[in-house]
């Protein structure tokens, strides 16, 4: 599989080894295709990778001098006692030719020997003061401890040259890694799996139905259990058994603390701790209503960010019990019965994405900020909203549906008149899976409204 959407992550770790000394720290969440990045656009006969596991600070110099015996063909094996060991390894052949060393799961290595920032620090000061030509990658999924690198404070605080985050890739880059053309079958796909390009690999070319069932429900399958593997890993979560209950509330579509609380059955105080955890991990995310100079806090709701967990923590994660006894077409058809509900804020995402990434402005107009808008008592909601300064210059409700009547428009229009002045001349449309009725054809043609198909999404 080609590198798919990471140009202009590639450019620049290309240009950190082009340019050294250089320091990048990369990060992003497992499964994002890190490493992969790193293999594809670092080569190089002084190019040394390492990446590190759970094992102690022996185990992983042992393996970096095994790695770094590369630089040196045809030499006694290499044996490094310590850190500053192998960094003045590395210094000395950089000063004979450049060198780009790569320490990958970075956190790994830190837990072994947590003074290790601190003596990166002590070379890099030289290596940047006397020009010596080393790029030192440094790269990790543990994001807040990576982030934490470069914290005021900290000993690497103002000396990262480049710090690319590697987010998962979107709903039209995701539909790369399949070769169904069908923009509806792409959305749903991407709707269950997300943009994580391990993911989509592991799921293979397969029709949803057959991902789903092959992949995802059935027991040791590559997508089987892998949220639970990652939340186990993360540092921060000590009891993951409560984290995956308010994990299954919030996909479940409880949005509120103590809704979630309550599905959960945990005291409200503890499950909002929780949910900052999960907040500060990226596994939840907050949203609020978009309104001129603020964010309406106290309408905030909870989502679960990634669409893959989604999927898997409202169908997998309840249904375990079943899924271990080999009850896979049982549970099949429960979630493709269920599935079209589940699209709807699937499809809004997509929309969303559209909007802010692809659609010309002449149709939305200009957008400095994108969201979404509820009422007080959730008696109105508009899906896509986009802001320009304090004013409202996009409005679009999105429906998971063959085709949209002129209801859906009126109701927009209803909405609209809510927001006041600030939408006066707001812009409309309306997104749908297949198409809409011709009446709203027409008032779209008289009106100026934006129609939107699953189609045009791509």
């Amino acid at each position: 599989m080609p590198l798919v959407d990471r140009d202009h992550e590639s450019a620049g770790l290309q240009a950190a080894v082009a340019a050294p000394p250089s320091l990048v720290i990369m990060t992003g969440r497992r499964r994002v295709g890190k490493s992969f990045l790193l293999s594809e656009a670092l080569r190089g006969p002084r190019l040394v990778s390492f990446q590190a596991d759970e094992q102690g600070e022996g185990g992983h110099l042992e393996f970096l001098s095994r790695e770094a015996a590369t630089l040196i063909a045809g030499s006694p094996p290499l044996t490094f006692g310590s850190w500053p060991d192998a960094l003045s390894f590395f210094e000395a052949q950089a000063r004979q030719a450049p060198v780009t060393l790569v320490l990958d799961e970075f956190q790994w290595m830190c837990n072994a020997q947590p003074a290790l920032p601190s003596i990166i620090q002590g070379f890099w000061d030289r290596w940047e003061r006397e020009r010596v030509p080393v790029c030192l990658v440094l790269c990790g999924s543990a994001i807040s401890f990576m982030c934490g690198l470069v914290d005021h404070g900290q000993p690497l605080y103002g000396r990262a040259t480049y710090r690319p985050l590697l987010e998962p890739l979107d709903y039209r880059w995701a539909g790369h890694f399949t070769t169904q053309s069908d923009p509806v079958e792409r959305l749903r796909r991407y709707a269950v799996l997300g943009g994580l390009p391990q993911y989509q690999v592991w799921a293979g070319d397969l029709p949803i139905e057959d991902v789903i069932s092959q992949r995802i429900l059935t027991k040791g399958a590559p997508l089987y259990s892998d949220p639970l593997h990652l939340l186990r890993e993360e540092e921060e979560i000590r009891d993951p058994g409560t984290y995956f209950d308010v994990l299954r509330a919030v996909a479940e579509g409880n949005t509120h603390t103590a809704r979630i609380a309550s599905r959960a059955k945990l005291a409200v105080a503890n499950t909002s701790k929780k949910l900052a955890v999960l907040t500060r991990l990226g596994h939840v995310s907050v949203r609020e209503p978009l309104e001129p100079r603020h964010r309406a806090r106290d309408r905030s709701l909870y989502v679960v960010a990634d669409p893959f967990m989604r999927f898997w923590f409202r169908y997998v994660f309840p249904n375990r019990s079943r899924l271990e006894r080999g009850r896979v077409s049982e549970v099949l058809n429960d979630v493709l019965a269920d599935l079209s509900t589940f699209m709807g804020s699937a499809f809004e995402d997509c929309c969303r994405q559209w909007v802010g990434m692809y659609a010309p402005s002449t149709v939305v107009g200009t957008i400095d900020e994108l969201g979404a808008w509820w009422s007080r008592k959730h008696d109105a909601e508009i899906d896509i909203v986009g802001m320009h300064g304090q004013r409202y210059t996009f409005l679009a409700s999105v429906k998971w549906r063959a085709t949209i009547d002129e209801g859906v428009l009126d109701r927009l229009y209803d909405h609209r008149a809510r927001l006041g002045s600030p939408a006066g001349r707001a812009r409309l449309g309306l997104f749908a899976r297949e198409g809409f009725t011709s009446g709203v054809e027409r008032r779209a043609r008289e009106e100026g409204i934006a129609l939107v198909t699953a189609a045009d999404l791509f």
